[in-house]
């Protein structure tokens, strides 16, 4: 599949996921285990504004596609990305962002590692600094 094609397959699958009038979207995705296994979550803006979560239960087709452009820029010898932010509107424009974030990485090394979620978190909050709670 091409670079194109991947993109087609990854903007259908996002738009037909939203049962709603919608103006834009915004997919997050976290690539683990050098690409194996991918985690998403995103949200829409209906056309008053409100934000509404998106639901990430896609199609395989969806993502073999994320883990086929995942291989693309490795191959393509394309900097590192472990993140990548899809932003597409309703009338099928749409942007996309790669980037690195080491605290991903750390995180994915040291459960891939064996350790456990209170390891992690010691370790994180050195790190990383205390996780600020989120407000609502």
């Amino acid at each position: 599949m091409t670079t194109n094609e991947i993109y087609d397959v990854l903007t259908d699958a996002i738009s037909t996921m939203i049962p709603d009038e919608w103006t834009i979207v915004r997919l997050n995705v976290q690539f683990l285990s050098d690409g194996l296994e991918v985690e998403f979550d995103g949200f829409y803006l209906t056309p008053t504004g409100e934000d509404q979560p998106l639901s990430t239960d896609f199609p395989d087709e969806m993502v073999e596609a994320v883990q086929e452009l995942y291989l693309h820029r490795t191959n393509e010898g394309q900097a590192r990305a472990n993140r990548l932010q899809i932003d597409l509107t309703a009338q099928g424009q749409f942007t996309s962002e790669f980037s690195w974030d080491q605290e991903i990485q750390d995180e994915d090394d040291h459960f891939s590692k064996g350790g456990t979620a209170r390891e992690w978190i010691a370790i994180r909050e050195a790190k990383y600094g205390p996780i600020e709670p989120i407000e609502d």
